[in-house]
């Protein structure tokens, strides 16, 4: 087992309040504090508050002290770190105080903190074969600030979230994220991410005008201030760019092993780690797309680069739907030929379910398009009708048989 899989495992195990040796324990703590699993460790974040929005409280649970007293167990062991330890909501706990407070020590005296500002009313929970609870994404997502703490875009009120540097971090009127710099240079490079959960996605505008739409479970990190001779931000996932035009300074996407190199145009990158294949698809202007091994090649309108994973070879498509590329960020859900279990994987980011096969995986193949504000019933329904694809619901995970 690989070490993602195995923070996964325990992490899992640690916010179901399973029973873990002292050895598991330790294992979770280096992984937690292990920078090379930051990206991962901000999506188990993002999931873990999108869940506590969805679940209603069921008791007033106090575990306040025998949380910090296991926490605490997780926390390196050095006499000169002096954080405050504060819980983390496991699955059980579900408290009725409405700023409940998210705390992580993920590396020696850095500490993560999330902050619910808002009450939410209780919501029907999905039951076998009546799945009312499991409900369309919508804009949500959290950002990471340079010093570590979250700020939850949902609920953050519009204007003045946050002074990066000489960079204000504000949420507009429309909902959107944007920075605005006072004109001074900043002599220290500051980052943020934005990262969106399962069933989220957001817009934002960067620093230099450009907008990035990302949709959900993927993140974008990046500087609150492009002061460099290149203007480079870092994608996991899926998101559509619209860049400002500046042939001075180049935009690069880093993305997993492909660099993308643009200078002012429309595309939209596809880099999830459950796809086969990272896809850069050009909408207007161009691209250059080179590959860690080497390869590379400069897109025309309409092109695709696909690098399949594993590989340094790149594949390039022509006249490629680019409707369907970008169907995501106008609310749709667009089907153009896709097998099952790439329909699967786009409808679980996006309505935050889990899918399992029983038996051998449908041949089927759909084509159409439905509105992504659709109930998942509608969406699932309109799959069956194919007669070679059948779906159980139970709770939030969708079963998938032949």
């Amino acid at each position: 087992m690989n070490n993602q899989d195995l923070l996964n495992q325990l992490w899992e195990k640690y916010l179901a309040d399973q029973k873990m040796t002292a050895g598991e324990l330790k294992q979770l703590r280096a992984l937690v504090q292990n920078t090379q699993h930051q990206q991962q460790l901000d999506q188990l974040l993002a999931t873990l508050y999108n869940e506590t929005q969805q679940i209603p409280p069921t008791a007033e649970t106090n575990a306040r002290e025998a949380f910090e007293e296991v926490w605490a167990r997780l926390q390196p062991a050095t006499p000169a770190q002096e954080t405050t330890v504060l819980p983390i909501p496991r699955r059980n706990y579900w408290y009725k105080y409405a700023a409940a407070v998210l705390i992580l020590c993920a590396a020696a005296g850095g500490v993560y903190q999330l902050t619910r500002s808002k009450t939410h009313n209780n919501t029907t929970q999905p039951t076998a074969q009546t799945p009312t609870g499991i409900q369309p994404g919508t804009d949500k997502a959290l950002l990471k600030l340079a010093d570590g703490s979250y700020i939850s875009l949902s609920e953050a009120e519009n204007g003045t979230l946050a002074q990066q540097g000489n960079t204000q971090v504000v949420k507009l009127a429309n909902g959107q994220l944007a920075y605005q710099n006072a004109g001074a240079t900043d002599s220290k490079v500051l980052y943020n991410t934005i990262i969106t959960p399962r069933g989220g996605r957001f817009s934002l505008t960067l620093p230099d005008g450009s907008k990035v739409w990302l949709n959900a479970e993927g993140s974008l990190y990046y500087p609150t201030a492009f002061t460099g001779s290149t203007r480079e931000v870092t994608l996991t996932g899926e998101a559509y760019f619209e860049i400002a035009p500046d042939a001075a300074h180049p935009f690069q996407v880093r993305v997993n092993n492909m660099l993308v190199n643009v200078l002012g145009t429309q595309f939209n990158i596809m880099a999830y780690t459950d796809e086969p294949a990272i896809q850069t698809t050009l909408l207007q202007g161009s691209v250059q797309v080179s590959s860690t091994g080497g390869s590379t090649h400069r897109l025309t309108p309409g092109q695709r680069a696909s690098l399949p994973t594993g590989s340094n070879r790149m594949q390039i498509q022509n006249e490629v739907d680019t409707e369907e590329t970008i169907a995501w960020k106008n609310d749709q859900l667009l089907f153009a030929g896709s097998d099952v279990p790439t329909a699967m994987r786009m409808i679980a980011r996006w309505y935050n379910v889990e899918v399992e096969y029983r038996g051998a995986v449908p041949n089927a193949h759909f084509r159409g398009s439905i509105s992504g504000k659709a109930p998942i019933t509608e969406v699932l329904n309109m799959m069956q009708q194919t007669g070679e694809v059948h779906f159980t619901i139970s709770g939030r995970k969708i079963i998938v048989t032949p």
